[in-house]
């Protein structure tokens, strides 16, 4: 199976650029996730690579072949849209088999090819049946199959998850996984859910405003997100200004309203210097309750409210320059209303430090 590199890779419909010089790469046998709000070119960069759209520059390599300019049946990827794109009046394994050409292969090896892949996503017991007598989990199943079938290098999926209820969506979501595990494929999907591309991909990639803004393994952007805009992107976070008071070894100190803060920067290789500003980013989980002030990160104040949720709740826990931090306790207590001092504290680890 080959890598993927995407470099300065442009399309533009009259004066809006929609892809505006993406870079990605996308290893053998992984599945890399496309992250990104509405509008800022997933699905775009998608059908590029599909060959439905053609790039207006930059480089398309697929294990250094240059397959920027190859016609779509030449490059050996398989795509699923968004909205599967069955055929109603053919059975499931009709639908599999659909796109295997009939001039190449014999009736038997295009019914056995299409049964395997419909083996592997699990829908071989559905294959006299019709799309319409199929939930929407297992109709992607079927689209996943018709993709298979073909034996692509890569795999190219387009909110595979949406309009699934929460049972479909972990079926789907299993299955695309083991998919991976079984055969090897290298897959790119675009999602629109954080929590699910958490849970899938190898590699996450995150789109803004046409360009890729950070890429890596999603427990790095999600603890380590290069500017303010992704630490909110992919999940809650407290984000607090600071003026710098020291540095060393990737770590910081920062003087913020809520007091002395230390932590690591997110981007130790930006020259950062005393006086410099910085935005403290602390995520609610990472955030403790105490009624003993920890030797460092340790901020007093008072809860002001709270979310029961079940196995965790969400507090507004106030500090004294009135600065309000929001900070999710597992295993919660009832805390509003009491009347004993409390300390909310965090890990030196836990404590990000962002230039931007």
């Amino acid at each position: 199976m080959p890598t993927l590199r995407l470099t300065g890779l442009r399309r533009q419909f009259g004066s809006a650029v929609v892809l505006d010089g993406v870079d990605l790469v996308v290893e053998t046998g992984t599945l890399c996730c496309l992250l990104g709000p509405s509008g800022s070119g997933k699905t775009t960069l998608l059908k590029l690579l599909a060959g439905q759209q053609e790039s207006q520059g930059g480089t398309m390599l697929l294990d250094n072949r240059d397959i920027t300019f190859t016609p779509a049946a030449g490059r050996g990827f398989g795509f699923v849209p968004q909205n599967y794109a069955l055929f109603p009046h053919l059975s499931v394994l009709e639908n599999a088999a659909f796109s295997l050409d009939a001039d190449k292969l014999s009736a038997a090896e295009i019914k056995a090819r299409a049964l395997e892949a419909l083996r592997l996503v699990g829908a071989d017991a559905w294959a006299e049946r019709r799309p319409q007598e199929l939930s929407g989990g297992q109709q992607q199943r079927v689209a996943l199959a018709r993709a298979l079938a073909l034996r692509p290098e890569f795999l190219l999926l387009d909110e595979p998850l949406s309009n699934l209820d929460a049972a479909s969506r972990l079926e789907v979501r299993d299955a695309i996984r083991g998919l991976v595990r079984a055969t090897g494929v290298t897959v790119l999907c675009v999602l629109h859910d954080q929590k699910d591309a958490y849970a899938m991909a190898d590699r996450l990639a995150v789109m803004r405003a046409g360009r890729i803004v950070q890429a890596g393994r999603p427990i790095d952007l999600y603890r380590r997100p290069a500017d303010s805009w992704i630490a909110t992107f992919l999940g809650a976070a407290n984000l607090v200004a600071g003026k710098v008071t020291q540095v060393g070894a990737g770590e910081f100190v920062a003087e913020t309203a809520v007091g002395e803060v230390r932590g690591a920067l997110a981007t130790p290789d930006e020259p950062t210097v005393a006086g410099d500003t910085i935005t403290v980013c602390i995520r609610p989980e990472c955030l403790k309750l105490d009624l003993m002030a920890p030797d460092e990160n340790a901020f007093a104040g008072a809860i002001v409210a709270s979310l029961f949720q079940g196995d965790v709740s969400l507090h507004d826990f106030k500090t004294p320059s009135g600065t309000v931090l929001r900070i999710a306790e597992p295993n919660p207590r009832q805390r509003v209303g009491s009347k004993a001092k409390l300390f909310a504290w965090a890990e030196p680890e836990d404590v990000v430090g962002l230039r931007r």
